[in-house]
């Protein structure tokens, strides 16, 4: 992004708004291919496990049905769990565990960028408050860092909603309003939108906790294949 020394904090030319774009899709695409294949690949784990155990049960189920009160509460349940319960808890698991690795790979690979991210839209934000907007024109950004920001980091609007998601993760614990002021304090008359972008995502990026960066363990997944393999175990015996 080209400096301007007359406008330090204007708003994007279309050159600079299509780099954005581009630089934007290209993280949203591997966001969301690491939630989404995490994600199926769970499912499909759990639901294939389902499948082969319910396979091996349904003589059993058969038989009980129609028979005492009991025993067809056995069944029904049996295929309530199979169906129902067992699918939502692995939805959730692979939910959990789809998020983690997404911010393991952005925490990896892209923590500054999604940080940029965030500055580009606090400031596309700000530019449709014409107040506001004026004043950064003028270079003067104080009701920036000072109203706009926190009233942004309460709402994050025009952010991507997976991004959003994935931001709100990454930043817990981070005072980015303090960050913005220690920008402002320690580039001086050097600052503009490009040197205050490039600030905060460092300095933001490096406070990111190392428990959030730690990739995704499959100890949780393991745990839930043998409690399902033990329910199906007591079905199979409950049922004789």
């Amino acid at each position: 992004m080209a400096e301007n020394h007359e406008n330090p904090f204007s708003a994007l030319s279309w050159k600079e708004k299509i780099s954005f774009t581009r630089q934007t899709w290209k993280m949203l695409t591997g966001v969301a291919w690491q939630y989404v294949s995490r994600l199926l690949l769970i499912f499909l784990i759990g639901t294939s496990l389902n499948i082969g155990l319910f396979i091996l049960l349904h003589n059993k189920i058969d038989f009980v049905l129609g028979r005492s009160t009991k025993e067809t509460l056995l069944g029904v349940g049996s295929i309530i769990f199979f169906f129902l319960l067992a699918p939502m808890v692995y939805i959730w698991i692979a939910n959990k565990h789809a998020l983690q690795s997404v911010l393991h790979f952005v925490g990896n690979h892209l923590k500054e960028t999604i940080f940029e991210y965030f500055v580009h839209k606090a400031f596309a934000y700000a530019y449709k408050q014409p107040a506001i907007k004026a004043q950064l024109e003028n270079g003067k950004i104080e009701d920036f860092i000072n109203i706009t920001l926190p009233e942004y980091l309460q709402n994050l609007q025009g952010m991507n909603s997976l991004l959003r998601r994935v931001f709100k993760n990454l930043s817990v614990g981070i005072d980015l309003h303090g960050i913005f002021k220690e920008a402002k304090e320690n580039l001086g008359g050097e600052i503009n939108l490009k040197n205050l972008e490039h600030y905060v995502a460092q300095r933001a990026a490096a406070q990111i906790p190392i428990s959030i960066l730690s990739a995704p363990s499959w100890l949780r997944i393991f745990a839930l294949v043998l409690l399902n393999i033990g329910i199906f175990t007591g079905f199979w015996f409950l049922m004789d």
